[in-house]
């Protein structure tokens, strides 16, 4: 549920460390992956330090922890780097939020989805309502997805179903 903006720079030359992941910033501890951010929307003058852990998902091809750490292991780089990085020629290259977008498109397309439909921002609004369907609480689904406000709950989706047992429980008061 990041912001794209801590994850990728706009610009290979844009790339601030204190704002945007580095690998440094991504700590291993046994089945989880906890991510550091000192820098975000929301904390702007180093007041606090997000840490959001990310679990290892057995047998799952969504696992982020599996996915980050083949990354890791295909692209080794040194901690200071973007914690996501290209090869190219030998060197390693900064991916930009504009390369993860069109990356998102083209493998979402693959799928045989409208890409048009999708975007970096689906993590963050499809994280939230996951989250919610999952029956986490409000208040650790903002502080996931670093909201400082109740934005967030814009994004969540309701079942016809739960909809009917709002006015199921109204109806029952008459």
């Amino acid at each position: 549920m990041s912001r794209k903006s801590n994850l990728v720079p706009d610009s290979v030359d844009s790339f601030d460390c204190k704002r945007q992941l580095t690998r440094g910033k991504v700590f291993m501890h046994e089945r989880v992956a906890i991510v550091v951010f000192e820098w975000t929307k929301t904390i702007q003058c180093g007041e606090r330090i997000l840490k959001i852990p990310l679990v290892k998902i057995d047998d799952s091809i969504l696992c982020p922890v599996t996915a980050y750490n083949r990354m890791c292991r295909m692209i080794p780089a040194p901690e200071e780097s973007p914690a996501f990085v290209i090869k190219r020629n030998a060197s390693l290259k900064t991916v930009t939020y504009k390369q993860f977008q069109s990356k998102l498109k083209r493998i979402i397309s693959l799928t045989g989805r409208d890409p048009r439909l999708y975007s970096t921002h689906s993590f963050r609004r499809g994280g939230a309502s996951f989250a919610f369907q999952a029956r986490v609480p409000s208040e650790l689904i903002q502080l996931h997805g670093d909201w400082a406000s109740d934005a967030y709950k814009l994004y969540l989706n309701f079942t016809m179903q739960e909809k009917i047992s709002v006015a199921e429980s109204m109806a029952k008061l008459l």
